[in-house]
């Protein structure tokens, strides 16, 4: 019995011995059948590849700009390039460059020790040599064939070449943002010095950068791009590359960002908006390399009356930003984008990027909840000051300039006075979690917390006028949301498809809620807060004014075009109480701009539409009738009915009734 246990031990050792010894040589065959695939090393610029010019079109297809690769490469030499910019890059993106021979199995095995941990792919183990092969021989397939060839490669090179060559050729090709390949031509995009003048902390924020463009890019998102800065900061002093003196006054740094030297005539911050989605979605290589094609939605005569209407409206020094996001609310197509003053000095986009409280301008979110739960509009709420016991204490709440409006008010009035009393109280009615939910499927995708709070404005991180527009376009279209963008289709320069953006409408809200807080928002602009936006086409909106004066908005739509105004300071904390002798609410300024740049925009596209309504030809839109509502009670108008509207409602929506009010 002994014996025969012992022969079936040794058996299976020399088993596990064979298949041990089979998989070792077909990993070797593997390998070496792999390695005769293998592309020439030679670190040279001629690996470069080729770039192609990408150019961006408007919608009647003149061209607004083009894209450049390879034209903004400028190469150096390592003895070009600072100190302090090389450490940087060696100690955040591959701290044991120096001891490795291209492959960092340590790196490797600490990114999925974390990556495990974390759930999440936080970490990476690829090397500056690795980086350098990808870049120059592979493609950006995620294969195990491709991995495996950039390890053998980075071995490879690391024989023909050393650590100075290596990282000297990373520092030319690797992709900094902005068009810019290499760290001369980010040094010059950036700071407008040379690569060998670079400081510590404009060294770090350059290595910041590498990891992710768009993400981290200084000019679209400051905040992120000081963040990584910092980590780049922390990582030095803690290899020692710096000291702690060096890294806390270098951390405290501003970014010192020189300006743009060469920015596009016509709608700059609208091509940055889509330069960033595009390189999100195909990468930068593809977008400033790729000879692509890009068709936008802008509208160039709109383009000119946005902006018109902006810096001729606040034309005097010392004036309050403006920023303008017009979207075609059938479709989604961004047609006009204001983002600032002049992006030559600030090139943070406040149409696209710019988070601010929007005050009452939330308040249709609140609305459309109370419509869905069955509120309606003629219910009357107290108007009272307001005090409720909330998670973190007791809400009290006033309303405008603490004015005590006496007695009680229908929501309808409420609406068209933008009462805070009366929404407080709907909140609390409906629940702030459903408020959210409906601003989420309407389209606002900044965070917002179910706080009762919100119900007048107050958000965490505040909202862009581009989501305003589109939420309130969801409103207009008589429930559909179409998703906001710039882009149209992107093709490669043989006419190809690269790209297209998904312009089907999505139902978010019911047909009949939405038409009926559209009839609320038409008395806001005909006979509330928002009467300075009256245009000669039928119109709908919502003035905003947030605390001590520090935003100012008018969202609203008409024909085809759903547009959100917002005005205020870049800081975000400057109280706008004597701009051209008056306070600036959402009723001033905000809505003069927004009925300036309306009052010939809403006559883009069909301009048949006299108010919201289902769409023809889009995908789930139901078979409509057209009929004329009373605005006052809606139910079917009769002869007398002072003001009426006409709609077109699905069969089963269309009141049963006859006005007898008039």
């Amino acid at each position: 019995m002994e014996s025969r246990r012992i022969r079936l031990t040794i058996n299976l050792a020399i088993g596990a011995l064979v298949g041990m010894f089979v998989l070792f040589s077909a990993s070797g065959i593997y390998l070496y059948l792999l390695s005769r695939t293998l592309p020439d090393l030679e670190v040279d610029p001629a690996a470069f590849r080729s770039a192609r010019t990408s150019v961006v079109y408007a919608a009647d297809g003149s061209v607004l700009t083009e894209w450049h690769g390879a034209e903004d490469r400028k190469l150096v030499s390592l003895d070009r390039v600072s100190k302090v910019m090389r450490d940087a890059v060696v100690a955040i993106e591959d701290e044991r460059f120096y001891m490795h021979h291209g492959v960092d199995t340590e790196a490797i095995a600490r990114a999925l020790k974390v990556n495990t941990e974390t759930g999440d792919y936080s970490q990476g183990g690829s090397t500056i040599t690795q980086q350098v092969v990808k870049v120059l021989f592979l493609g950006r397939d995620r294969t195990i064939t491709r991995k495996v060839r950039e390890a053998l490669l980075a071995f490879q090179l690391e024989t023909k070449a050393d650590k100075d060559k290596v990282l000297e050729t990373y520092l030319n090709v690797v992709y900094f943002g902005g068009g810019s390949y290499g760290v001369e031509s980010a040094s010059r995009r950036y700071f407008g010095r040379a690569a060998s003048d670079l400081s510590l902390p404009e060294a770090a924020l350059l290595a910041a950068v590498i990891r992710s463009p768009a993400y981290y890019s200084p000019t679209a998102h400051p905040e992120n791009a000081v963040k990584r800065r910092n980590v780049v900061l922390k990582k030095m002093f803690e290899l020692g590359y710096i000291s702690e003196g060096e890294q806390r006054d270098a951390a405290a740094s501003p970014l010192g960002l020189a300006p743009p030297r060469e920015v596009p005539e016509v709608a700059p911050y609208f091509i940055e908006y889509v330069k960033q989605d595009l390189i999100d979605r195909l990468g930068a290589d593809k977008v400033f390399n790729g000879g692509l094609r890009v068709h936008t939605s802008l509208e160039l005569r709109l383009q000119k009356i946005a902006e018109h209407a902006a810096w001729g409206t606040l034309n005097q020094p010392g004036d309050p930003e403006v920023s303008v996001a017009a979207v075609d609310h059938r479709s989604g197509r961004v047609l006009a984008m204001v983002g600032g003053r002049d992006y030559k000095k600030d090139q943070f986009n406040l149409a696209s990027q710019g988070r601010r409280q929007p005050g009452s301008a939330f308040k249709p979110f609140v609305l459309v909840a109370a419509l869905e739960r069955g509120v309606s509009a003629d219910q009357v709420f107290s108007a009272a000051p307001y005090s409720v016991q909330v998670t973190d204490g007791v809400w009290r709440v006033q309303n405008y300039e603490n004015a005590r409006t006496a007695g009680s008010l229908t929501l309808r009035s409420a609406t068209m006075w933008s009462v805070n009393t009366v929404y407080a109280r709907l909140i609390m009615k409906v629940g702030p979690k459903a408020v959210v939910r409906v601003a989420r499927s309407m389209g606002i995708v900044s965070p917002v917390e179910p706080n009762p709070a919100i119900a007048l404005g107050g958000l965490s991180t505040g909202v862009t006028p581009l989501e305003m527009a589109a939420a309130y376009g969801t409103i207009a279209t008589g429930g559909l949301r179409f998703v906001p963008t710039g882009v149209v289709k992107v093709t490669d320069d043989r006419g190809r498809l690269v790209y297209a953006p998904d312009f089907t409408g999505k139902r978010a809200i019911p047909q009949d809620v939405a038409v009926r807080a559209s009839l609320m928002l038409h008395e806001v602009v005909t006979n509330g807060t928002g009467t300075s936006a009256r245009i000669p086409q039928w119109a709908a909106g919502k003035t905003g004014t947030t605390q001590s004066y520090r935003d100012a908005w008018f969202v609203g739509y008409a024909g085809d075009v759903s547009t959100a105004v917002w005005v205020g300071h870049r800081d975000g904390q400057v109280s706008m109480t004597d701009v051209h002798g008056i306070k600036v609410t959402g009723g001033s300024f905000p809505a003069i701009i927004w009925r300036e740049f309306m009052r010939q925009a809403a006559s883009y596209g069909s301009a048949a539409v006299v108010a919201p309504v289902p769409l023809p030809g889009v995908s789930g839109s139901p078979t409509v009738v057209r009929v004329r509502i009373c605005d006052e009670t809606f139910l079917l108008a009769n002869p007398r009915c002072p003001n009426t509207t006409e709609l077109e409602l699905e069969p089963g929506l269309v009141p049963k009734r006859v006005c007898d009010k008039h």
